[in-house]
């Protein structure tokens, strides 16, 4: 079940999920991403804020490009990073992909797969430059989470009709799209007045159902 998921994750996951979730709330691509030290403290967080016109300083709203890993990233200080881990409750798209490069991050981790994105792991197959510095990828999850991680987002997608990537999930993920589209509208609007920790029995049982 995803409330046992949820309990037994660990709490760096909790709190990706959770930054997801503010995301969902306001109205934003429900994503959340947190950098881990090679000690395990918490170096940075970020959410998506594509829908949002603030952001903490250092971070973008407002934009296609308010991506929680850029967010995430943003104001990280210029250094070596290759001890670092990210996490993330989707697969990096191109555009965090690439700054996950610049910033020397060694590894990201996420929750549930991005199909919109496939093929993108072969970039350093072309390039010898990029694969000098590419993050080590690893995901998705073998629990519940990996279905919230990808449905929440496609919710959004589904609510704003953006017919490319829904395209892809009725190919490669069609029982997730369902999932997104039996939420999307007046469901979702009444998710969006819940914690996750109320949600997340209601996101379970439509999954079942």
């Amino acid at each position: 079940m995803l409330t046992d998921a949820w309990e037994a994750a660990d709490p760096v996951w909790r709190e990706c999920f959770l930054l997801a979730w503010e995301s969902f709330r306001v109205g934003s691509i429900p994503v959340g991403a947190v950098l881990l030290g090679p000690d395990g403290a918490v170096v940075s967080r970020g959410r998506n804020r594509f829908n949002e016109s603030v952001a903490p300083p250092g971070e973008i709203a407002g934009s296609y490009i308010a991506h929680a890993e850029i967010n995430a990233l943003a104001t990280l200080p210029r250094g070596e990073y290759g001890d670092h881990v990210l996490y993330s409750t989707l697969e990096p798209c191109l555009l965090c992909s690439s700054a996950l490069r610049f910033s020397h991050v060694g590894t990201v981790r996420y929750a549930a797969e991005d199909p919109f994105w496939h093929g993108i792991d072969r970039l350093p197959d072309v390039n010898e430059n990029i694969a000098r510095r590419w993050t080590r990828r690893e995901g998705p999850l073998k629990s519940p989470l990996r279905t919230l991680g990808a449905v929440l987002p496609l919710v959004s997608s589904v609510e704003r009709d953006v017919r490319s990537v829904i395209a892809v999930h009725e190919r490669e993920m069609p029982e997730v799209l369902r999932l997104a589209q039996r939420l999307a509208g007046e469901p979702a609007a009444r998710l969006r007045t819940l914690t996750l920790d109320q949600a997340a029995s209601e996101i379970l049982g439509s999954a079942s159902s």
